[in-house]
């Protein structure tokens, strides 16, 4: 709009050959002009003005009047809201400098007493000689635009108000990745006042990797956010602040568009992890002192078997005494898994197929051999005492029953998932066995029947020539 004006300024002060002829005889088109428009003499003295400019004045000036020089309003004021005298109003100045003033905002006061906001554009009018012989005002109703001004920069103030009052640190950068915008609680965590527009990426003075080595600023997960005009999630990183003391956090880096879509900057947001690192630290140290203490009653329950097996002279006990050894080192051999893992509600198929293969191997002579697979999936805690007592017992079996007469063979485990479903095999070189012949005097069996139907899986026998047996389960938490 203001580019509009001051063109049409600059159309109606014309060449300086007309400029007496404009002062004398406004265009013809003056009163279908959209904006207002009035032209004074070198005097200062009104000579035309149109319909527009009468309707902002709230009133028509009479033309020629020494007592409204320069202006047709009934009174004129700054934006700070101080009185303009008519001498010095935009328009004496043009008049008496003779240099063009374009942009300025004035507030007019109509007779009724109201006031709107207007912004002139005034260019001088001279002779053949460059002499000032008078001055055109063009100027328009900005009163709407400066309340939405005001609205919005309002607005902002209490965006920015709200942001500052979040506990969470928060900035923002431009699409070059310079900063625009830091909350307090970005302060507190980076432990220093970013430098507005000359910072870059990140707020904080150095950046690590959680296994410590240092992370260039250009290449953190804001940089990464700008750089590939998307959000980045689940990337943990170490700030060190000026003071040399470091605090991990996750960021959660936005990139930000504009109406049309082009990329405008980003916002990100840091959130401080000390306490849940310490939280997982302390959890740690309970697993590990839990850990060494089921592990000294697993030991003790398994030295109290044994020492039974050794004394007692009934054969059926001293294997089921036996049975018994193996099953309490199957389970010691898991709970070793799960506490020694970071997680505390999962633990990884192929630590555990290994722990428990290992703990099994010990009951059998060296020339029996187990060879052990797992895939690199996960399962709920919920499924590792049951799986390792079907295991122990499949391997058991396998090792009493399913190598040749000499105490010769090989057992193969294998434990695979294909998303929510696992697959447990356990196949010997032996003879094999028929399930519904063999369940019915082998409590081993009717124990891993027992266990399977526990987890929710199925249970199945074939020849291969040897035995295969498959347990086939779905994980606890899907």
């Amino acid at each position: 709009m203001d580019e509009a004006v001051i063109s049409l300024t600059r159309a109606l002060t014309g060449a300086s050959d007309d400029a007496e002829a404009i002062l004398v005889t406004p265009p013809a088109y003056l009163d279908l002009l959209p904006i207002a428009a009035y032209a004074c003499e070198a005097t200062g003295r009104v000579r035309w003005f149109n319909r527009r400019a009468a309707e902002l004045w709230g009133r028509a000036p009479r033309i020629g009047d020494d007592a409204e020089r320069f202006c047709g309003s009934y009174k004129l004021y700054g934006l700070d809201g101080k009185l303009i005298r008519r001498e010095e109003t935009p328009m004496a100045q043009v008049l008496r400098t003779g240099n063009p003033v374009s942009g300025t905002e004035t507030a007019v006061e109509r007779p009724d007493g109201t006031r709107i906001v207007t912004m002139v554009h005034i260019d001088p009018l001279k002779d053949n000689a460059g002499n000032v012989i008078g001055a055109i005002n063009c100027f328009h109703d900005v009163t709407h635009a400066k309340q939405e001004d005001r609205e919005l920069r309002e607005r902002e103030r209490q965006f920015r108000d709200l942001l500052q009052a979040l506990p969470a640190a928060l900035y923002t950068t431009d699409a070059a990745g310079r900063i625009t915008f830091y909350n307090e609680a970005a302060v507190e965590l980076s432990g220093r006042r970013p430098n507005l527009g000359s910072d870059e990426w990140c707020v904080t003075w150095r950046l690590y990797w959680p296994d410590g080595t240092p992370l260039p600023h250009d290449e953190c997960p804001m940089a990464i956010s700008l750089k590939e005009d998307r959000t980045v999630r689940g990337k943990e990183a170490i700030a060190e602040r000026p003071d040399g003391t470091r605090v991990p956090f996750l960021p959660y880096p936005t990139p930000l568009h504009d109406a049309s879509g082009a990329l405008i900057g980003a916002v990100n947001m840091l959130v401080d992890i000390s306490q849940r690192k310490e939280a997982e630290t302390q959890q740690h140290l309970l697993f590990a002192e839990l850990n060494h203490r089921i592990k000294n009653n697993m030991q003790m329950l398994q030295s109290l078997l044994n020492a039974a097996r050794r004394e007692t002279s009934n054969a059926d006990a001293r294997a089921a005494l036996s049975d018994a050894v193996q099953r309490v080192g199957a389970m010691a051999a898991v709970q070793k898994v799960l506490y020694q893992t970071n997680n505390a509600s999962r633990y990884r198929a192929k630590e555990f197929i290994g722990a428990v293969c290992s703990s099994a191997r010990q009951g059998f002579g060296k020339d029996i051999t187990i060879e052990c697979a797992a895939d690199d999936g996960e399962l709920s805690n919920d499924t590792a005492v049951p799986l390792a007592l079907i295991v122990n017992e499949l391997v058991t079996n396998a090792a009493k029953h399913g190598v040749n007469g000499r105490g010769q063979g090989s057992i193969k485990v294998c434990l695979k998932g294909d998303a929510d479903t696992f697959v447990l095999q356990v196949e010997d070189d032996g003879p094999g066995f028929e399930l519904v012949e063999t369940r019915r005097r082998s409590s081993g069996l009717g124990l891993v029947m027992g266990l399977v139907r526990q987890i929710g899986g199925s249970f199945k026998v074939e020849r291969v020539p040897g035995a295969r047996c498959t347990v086939e389960f779905r994980d606890a938490d899907s």
